[in-house]
């Protein structure tokens, strides 16, 4: 037991070390790391061993990828701007329902990527000036666009932490939505009206609805057909297993981009995609550097052994540990947390309801990227934005990031009466 625990602090002393220090990014960090522990384990080089990993995720990637040039598309002829021009104009009249509105809207770029800066630079760039002619100061904006892309990042369909845990287990990712939608929407709302509603003034919101109205708009209701084909495509097989077919993730992706070139403004395609895949690599590349450290763990037996060791703790420790190093890990890489810690903290709790467990402790990481020294949620958002320093941004999120990690701690106490109650 003591070798693997040597084993696994050596593993995150050498990513702490190549991220902070040497200043490589995640991804290449992982893989070094990953090479660095086969051979002080005594495994040499394993070259099957890194490329079977590599591509244990190749699926995901193509979801990401596709999704990515989704987002990029409907971006690019209008319809995101047409959805934050109607969302206004529908729910203008209530400062709280148009909150709640935004807040769904930031996060939806998330949500289809399974990547929080998809909805910083895409919704999140469109709705934090309005949320500022509301009469929200620059930060709090700022903080509302944070909270809103992350649960977005975590919110289904596409959650990359749950992916890569449930990978590491051999659990499928399938059953996931419900748990996902009921976890992260009440929270990702709740923080936003925690963090902005009070700032909201109602003669400054009826000049953005009166602008709003005077706005030429941009494109007919033609714009969001692809958007709606998307959904159908989704949600058919779910609801129809029988009758409708499952055309799967990248496919459905694709025809909504497809869809996207004829409709709303004209673009340059190449340019739009090509910034799409730009835009998705770093995490495409995690996914890929993650999938071979967990091979190497699994070759040496590191994983085995941080199972034994973590069953052998009291509960009670055991949820510390998830409280307080799930979130300090993911300040330096969210899915990196979920590859080194999340894998064997879920299979150290094989005896819950994983889809609960796995779905709580994606929550848990996610609340690390408000963690310093990477924060990278706060700081894309405070690029965007203008804002010198992003801590004025994560000073309006301690308490609601404090909040999930108690709700996600709740969840992993009561996984099995939470999944009998919603027939998971």
């Amino acid at each position: 037991m003591t070798v693997y625990l040597l084993l696994l602090g050596l593993m995150v002393a050498c990513f702490v070390f190549l991220v902070l220090v040497v200043k490589l990014p995640a991804s290449l960090s992982l893989i070094i790391t990953a090479v660095v522990v086969a051979l002080v384990a005594g495994a040499g080089f394993p070259l099957d061993k890194f490329v079977e990993g590599m591509f244990g995720y190749l699926d995901t990637c193509l979801v990401l990828i596709t999704a990515m040039v989704f987002i990029k598309v409907i971006e690019a002829n209008g319809m995101l701007a047409e959805l934050t021009r109607a969302v206004i104009s529908a729910f203008g009249r209530s400062p709280l329902i148009l909150l709640m509105a935004l807040t769904l809207i930031i996060m939806f770029p998330g949500m289809i990527t399974g990547s929080c800066t998809a909805s910083v630079l895409g919704t999140g760039a469109l709705v934090a000036p309005i949320l500022m002619q509301m009469g929200m100061p620059l930060a709090v904006a700022g903080a509302i666009v944070t909270s809103a892309s992350v649960y977005g990042m975590i919110a289904p369909p596409v959650n990359i932490s749950v992916m890569i845990m449930g990978g590491g287990i051999d659990l499928p990712y399938v059953g996931f939505d419900g748990i996902l939608a009921l976890m992260t929407f009440p929270l990702a709302i709740l923080t936003s009206i925690f963090i902005g509603y009070r700032y909201i003034e109602r003669k400054k919101l009826s000049l953005v609805v009166e602008e709003n109205r005077k706005t030429t708009r941009a494109a007919s209701w033609t714009v969001f057909i692809p958007l709606l084909v998307v959904i159908v495509l989704m949600v058919g097989p779910k609801a129809f297993p029988r009758w409708f077919p499952d055309l799967m993730l990248p496919l459905t992706f694709l025809i909504g981009t497809l869809l996207g070139l004829v409709t709303g403004r004209k673009f340059k395609i190449l340019k739009v995609v090509r910034q799409g895949v730009s835009d998705i690599l770093p995490v495409v590349g995690i996914l890929f550097s993650v999938g071979t450290l967990i091979e190497v763990m699994t070759l040496t037996g590191m994983r085995g052994g941080i199972v034994v060791g973590a069953l052998s703790l009291p509960a009670s420790l055991m949820l510390l540990g998830i409280a307080v190093i799930l979130p300090l890990f993911g300040g330096i890489s969210v899915f990196g947390a979920a590859s080194v810690l999340g894998v064997p903290f879920a299979l150290a709790l094989l005896g819950k309801n994983q889809i609960v467990v796995l779905s709580a402790l994606s929550l848990i990481g996610a609340m690390g990227s408000y963690m310093p020294p990477v924060a990278l949620t706060p700081v894309v958002t405070a690029g965007i934005l203008g804002i010198p320093k992003y801590g004025t941004i994560n000073r309006h999120c301690v308490v609601p990031a404090v909040a999930a990690v108690a709700v996600g701690i709740l969840m992993i106490v009561f996984a099995n009466p939470i999944a009998k109650f919603l027939g998971a």
